[in-house]
């Protein structure tokens, strides 16, 4: 019999169905979901004999071609936030054509759209969760990625900590956004001003969609809750959503720095998990999400917010199901509960695992979180005490201190150096501009790993104290 069985003519009515094997190694257990531009399967490697997801494009050449991108670029991460790819492969369709697909990390728990379905989360928890996704962001930019889909429905809550999920719409930093058929948008809601014009990808991007996130998560909705790009125009004219008053002021004035429609104006990824970590409150009494790695020793393990009601957890699981994977999900969630005796994964906490309870609201406000340090978002009153000449020459030094320490490539530094160079002398808009290609400099020279990520957070400080001391 031959080793392509599954994947002849005759074996099934419909194609693919349960029992297929694709590429001789990969057998479809169960369809988890079905979205717009792909299936996704609860699939059994049976060359590694171990649950992956296998995610089957939908038939046409652009789907086949986005999943081929998503394969690539996805390959390129490797962060315990961001989830694996372990292997792209092509399968036959009984018709003789090809069926490219991805194999990818199967995750259980809830994505965080299934976990606004109880409500708004408490800020406490929200920053930690976007903590994670802005490490997550910072290492997928300093590889030259761009993931361009950031909202609820892929951002996964797992035991171990959050999961950045679905890459199927990524590109390389910098790459032209040809698309003229809007499939590569992204989601109305949560899709950044510039990528309607037609710019070239950047990781501003993504900062846009992390305030869209962080906005959404504690006010229950995001700043335009639309469904279409008609009804965002309209939204855009009437205004955005307004931001709970009970916020911490640092958080609100973040989410408005994300979510500046000047994607120059945005902090970078790893300004923004900087500035976030620095609001999780310290006490015991909200629940927080812990940044991707090994959880510090004696810390509470994060688990899925389910009940004990079987029936609920199964809605709700459901539901972040329905959400992740309609979006074309990069990576699923299993459908149930595991039963005793069965093998699908299980979403409740290990057995040495205890939940994490969250203690009772206190009587009082909770302690606004400490100041931010100098390196922080808001550089107002920093710069107003700069002249433009000691601005200009904070850069530099902040360059010539990078490249000293090995934090900037010397041909890197140098090319920083020459554009420096020309903010001698200049004022006014002049200045404005050249600042402003400098810091897409800095952006692109991320992106192709001439500085660390750490470093270029420091020269976009720096040049924002210069346009600020230049205003």
């Amino acid at each position: 019999m031959s080793a392509r069985l599954g994947e002849c003519p005759g074996m099934h009515d419909v194609w693919p169905a349960p029992g297929i094997l694709l590429a001789s190694r990969y057998r479809l257990v169960t369809l988890l979901e079905t979205g717009g531009m792909a299936q996704v399967w609860r699939t059994t490697d049976e060359l590694l004999d171990r649950p992956v997801a296998v995610k089957l494009p939908a038939g046409d050449t652009r789907a086949a071609h986005l999943a081929w991108r998503e394969a690539r670029l996805a390959a390129r991460l490797s962060h315990p936030g961001i989830a694996a790819v372990h292997d792209y492969r092509e399968a036959v369709r009984p018709d003789g054509s090809v069926a490219p697909f991805v194999v990818m990390e199967l995750l259980s728990g809830e994505t965080v759209a299934a976990r606004l379905t109880d409500g708004p989360i408490p800020w406490g928890e929200a920053v930690s969760i976007g903590a994670a996704v802005a490490e997550a962001l910072a290492a997928a930019h300093a590889a030259g990625v761009v993931h361009r889909d950031i909202k609820p429905g892929n951002v996964m809550l797992c035991p171990g900590g959050v999961k950045l999920l679905d890459f199927g719409i990524s590109a390389t930093a910098g790459e032209p956004d040809d698309d003229d058929t809007g499939a590569t948008f992204g989601t109305p809601a949560y899709a950044a001003p510039e990528r309607l014009d037609g710019k070239p990808a950047e990781p501003a991007t993504d900062l846009y969609g992390l305030g869209v996130l962080l906005f959404e998560m504690v006010a229950g909705e995001p700043p335009y809750s639309v469904d279409t790009w008609e009804e965002l125009a309209a939204a855009q004219a009437r205004g955005p959503a307004r931001l709970p008053d009970t916020l911490p002021v640092r958080l609100r004035d973040l989410i408005g720095q994300c979510l500046d429609d000047d994607p120059y104006r945005r902090p970078s990824a790893a300004e923004a998990r900087r500035a976030l970590a620095r609001l999780i409150p310290s006490t015991g009494s909200r629940r927080t999400i812990p940044l991707p790695g090994p959880p510090p020793t004696g810390s509470a393990r994060v688990v899925p917010r389910l009940t004990g009601d079987p029936a609920v957890n199964r809605r709700r699981i459901a539901v972040g199901i329905g959400l992740a994977v309609v979006a074309g999900s990069f990576v699923v969630l299993v459908n149930s509960v595991q039963q005793s005796g069965g093998d699908d994964a299980q979403f409740a906490a290990p057995p040495s695992a205890s939940p994490v309870v969250s203690s009772p609201a206190p009587a009082t406000p909770a302690p606004e979180p400490p100041a931010l340090s100098p390196s922080a978002l808001s550089p107002s009153a920093k710069a107003s005490a700069l002249t433009v000449e000691a601005a200009v020459s904070r850069v530099r030094d902040a360059v010539q201190e990078g490249e000293q320490a090995g934090e900037i490539r010397p041909d890197v530094a140098l090319d920083f150096l020459n554009l420096i160079g020309q903010l001698d002398g200049v004022s006014g808009v002049d200045l404005d501009d050249r600042a402003d290609l400098l810091s897409r400099k800095v952006r692109q020279r991320l992106g192709e790993g001439g500085l660390t990520s750490d470093q270029a957070a420091v020269l976009q400080d720096r040049l924002t104290e210069l346009k600020g001391a230049a205003a």
